[in-house]
């Protein structure tokens, strides 16, 4: 007595490839709805952005300029948004606390990061906002780096 079948047989590199399909597809989702909130709906506090103006002219400015414009460093303001545009906040984060300031990477307080992070989102026209932003790897891959509000 011979079954009938509807399905063929899946051979092993049928059955993984549909593995990897559902585990890409659950890695999107994920993503997704990592870097779900955007910047633009104020996740800093002025306090944190004033701390990091201090901290930017002390161990940025040279570099990148005091009004941020560049200089041997590229210009922050505005961000390249090329580079950054609907990216995670945690990209360019990131980029800070392990490349940053170029004579000492990595050398700043989390704390010192985060406030020049925050100076540098405000000098983008980024609003400021009740709650101060954490440095918590978590926190910070929730945001997206959208566009800013128009003045």
């Amino acid at each position: 007595m011979e079954r009938s079948q509807r399905w063929p047989k899946a051979g092993p590199a049928a059955v993984v490839f549909g593995a990897l399909l559902v585990a890409s597809a659950l890695v999107v989702v994920q993503a997704d709805e990592v870097a779900s909130v955007g910047v633009s709906t104020g996740i800093f506090t002025e306090e944190q952005a004033a701390a990091g103006a201090e901290a930017f002219a002390t161990h940025c400015a040279v570099c990148h300029g005091a009004g941020l414009e560049g200089d041997f460093g590229p210009t922050l303001a505005p961000l390249d948004r090329f580079q950054f545009s609907d990216a995670p906040l945690s990209r360019l984060f990131d980029l800070m606390r392990t490349e940053m300031p170029f004579s000492d990477p990595g050398s700043l307080e989390a704390d010192t990061y985060l406030s020049i992070l925050t100076f540098i989102l405000s000098e983008n026209g980024y609003p400021s906002g009740e709650e101060p932003l954490s440095d918590a790897d978590e926190a910070i891959a929730r945001y997206v780096l959208d566009a800013p509000p128009a003045e």
